[in-house]
């Protein structure tokens, strides 16, 4: 890709990783407690009926293996959050051990959960290892996959993809017009096909910037060799910014982005978030790359509800009604900035701008991730 400096940071291992990781107090994207707990099977009736309670409601429950407590998760669950507000029951159950996912997959089935949602491919493979049974037993279930390219293997399932190309290609952008620097750096996990729509959706959008703006910025990406691990976080933030000329930092680097973003606050560097609003962390974080998992989860659940025709596999993104970005972070801009972005924003939903132009087709469906 032209203009991409890359490389790769070795750092020496840590301690080991986490299984899960405590949000920070003062988050406001909406963790709380789930209904009835989390963990433990609680609640609904054992009738082994899929159809909604005598009361009428209807029931989703969210089957994880990642801990609630950082923002890609927690915002899965402001998706249930909203649904319960309208009056369905909702439960999340946090489960690490393969053999527990499928009995509690069983357990919610029995207990007349209309929807049951799974984030990750491990959770996926639970129930596709599982699905000839439950498609016998529980034929009303709907299984909805949640951040995978993959198509499901079983019947009653549906794929759900959260784009972040659009969202990235927002802060590639705003990167661009607000660093001093001709490098920004940008501080990725691992290089897996996931993380490549986020990392070429900044690329995308700090080259958009330098073909409108009349700008020259490049970037250099590193990795910090961990999901988890917010000590490679911190040290490879540290060895960015000793080695090149930065004042602007985007990380997608998921737990350990925390790290990033600590690094960022004590280094003086901006930071750009992902996920979540990240801002809540320190205000070194001017702004956040959304990725709109609760908006997904909300719709697909109406959908369902609706009777519409759901087929193996979703996308969504900017143009499909997610956030590109946490609106008061407008502020956080000099004005005429500020404007630019919403009217980039508007583009993107109403076709004028294509993000996948100029050197990024290649990107425009899922499947090239």
């Amino acid at each position: 890709m032209k203009k991409m400096i890359a490389f790769a940071l070795v750092l020496a291992l840590a301690a080991g990783s986490m299984a899960g990781c405590s949000k920070p107090s003062g988050n406001t994207s909406g963790s709380g407690a789930a209904p009835g707990g989390s963990g433990a099977v609680s609640g609904g009736d054992a009738s082994g009926s899929s159809a909604p309670k005598a009361d009428g409601k209807y029931k989703a429950c969210f089957i994880t293996s990642v801990a609630r407590g950082n923002e890609f998760i927690d915002l899965i669950w402001e998706g249930f959050l909203s649904l319960e507000k309208e009056g369905w029951e909702v439960k999340c159950i946090e489960c690490f051990e393969t053999a527990e996912q499928a009995e509690q997959v069983y357990a919610m089935c029995q207990a007349g959960y209309n929807l049951i949602y799974t984030n990750g491919d491990d959770t996926k493979a639970t129930v596709e290892d599982i699905g000839e049974e439950l498609l016998r037993d529980y034929p009303d279930v709907h299984f909805f996959f949640l951040d995978t390219y993959e198509e499901p293997q079983i019947d009653n399932a549906t794929s759900v993809t959260i784009d972040p190309f659009e969202s990235c290609f927002v802060a590639g952008y705003v990167a661009a017009l607000t660093t001093e620097k001709d490098l920004i750096g940008i501080m990725e996990p691992l290089d897996t096909a996931i993380m490549q729509r986020f990392e070429y959706g900044y690329y995308a959008g700090i080259e958009y910037a330098n073909r409108t703006e009349g700008l020259n910025k490049t970037w250099i990406t590193a990795y910090t060799n961990s999901w988890n691990d917010t000590t490679k976080g911190y040290e490879a933030a540290v060895a960015m910014n000793s080695n090149y000329d930065i004042d602007t930092l985007i990380h997608c680097a998921y737990i350990s982005g925390y790290g990033v973003i600590s690094a960022c606050a004590d280094l003086g560097l901006k930071c750009v978030g992902v996920d979540g609003w990240q801002g809540y962390i320190d205000p070194c974080v001017f702004w956040s790359a959304l990725k709109s998992m609760d908006v997904a989860v909300y719709k697909t659940a109406h959908s369902w509800m609706n009777g519409e025709e759901l087929g193996a596999a979703l996308e969504y993104g900017v143009r499909s009604g997610g956030n590109a970005y946490y609106e008061p972070d407008l502020k956080n801009l000099p004005a005429d900035v500020a404007e630019k972005v919403v009217a980039l924003k508007e583009s993107i939903m109403n076709g004028t701008v294509d993000v996948f132009e100029n050197g990024y087709e290649d990107w425009r469906t899922s499947s090239a991730a």
